[in-house]
């Protein structure tokens, strides 16, 4: 996730002092295509701990107030030395834009997207947890507000923060305290395990290029 964000700043330094003079175009146009790399942090989640990953994305503007975007994350979370929390991420969301206001662009965004999460307890040279490891697939839906930071225009820096709301088996396991130490569970209770739902707020950090204009 850090080499993501080295990148977005650099990149962003490089093209500021370019994108004063680029008035050729609107930033917001039906047709448009872009790439992106995006930095994820997931906050609340189970454990409350916070996740860190990376992906990427392409996004295509159907309407000069709506556009899609189509992404993959895969976010690790470290469970307190206990173990690890794997989350892969794969999706699509609608960006409206309710009115354009140039180089700072407000939306609202909403999607789905199909989930699978790992927990694996870490193993020492004592003790084998290997088979202890869980793992699930699920769905989920996501909604909340996002803007564009457009550097010029072609390229754009995005922030979003969303609520995922993930339908299906959760992973059932505990994380539990002992003193300064922690211990992972995953075999808490008979019949705990089944269909619920599993939230956490998602904030996205990409950078974004548009490499061709399709309509």
């Amino acid at each position: 996730m850090q080499i993501v964000l080295k990148i977005c700043i650099i990149l962003s330094l490089c093209v500021s002092t370019l994108s004063l003079a680029q008035t050729d175009k609107s930033y917001i146009e039906k047709g448009q295509f872009s790439l992106g790399v995006r930095s994820t942090t997931s906050l609340f989640g189970h454990d409350d701990v916070e996740g860190l990953g990376s992906g990427g994305q392409f996004r295509l503007q159907f309407f000069d107030f709506l556009s899609t975007e189509f992404f993959a994350d895969w976010i690790t979370i470290d469970l307190n030395g206990a173990g690890t929390r794997k989350d892969a991420h794969i999706g699509w969301s609608m960006l409206f834009y309710p009115k354009t206001f140039g180089r700072i662009q407000p939306y609202l965004i909403a999607g789905h997207c199909f989930d699978y999460a790992e927990v694996t307890p870490i193993s020492t040279a004592y003790i084998d947890r290997s088979g202890e490891e869980i793992a699930r697939w699920s769905s989920a839906v996501q909604a909340g507000l996002g803007t564009h930071l457009f550097l010029s225009n072609r390229m754009n820096l995005s922030f979003a923060a969303q609520y995922m709301l993930h339908v299906g088996q959760h992973l059932d396991y505990e994380l539990m305290q002992a003193g300064d130490t922690y211990y992972l569970n995953t075999t808490p209770s008979a019949g705990s395990n089944g269909s619920e739902t599993e939230g956490h707020l998602l904030l996205t950090l990409s950078l974004n290029y548009r490499i061709a204009d399709l309509w």
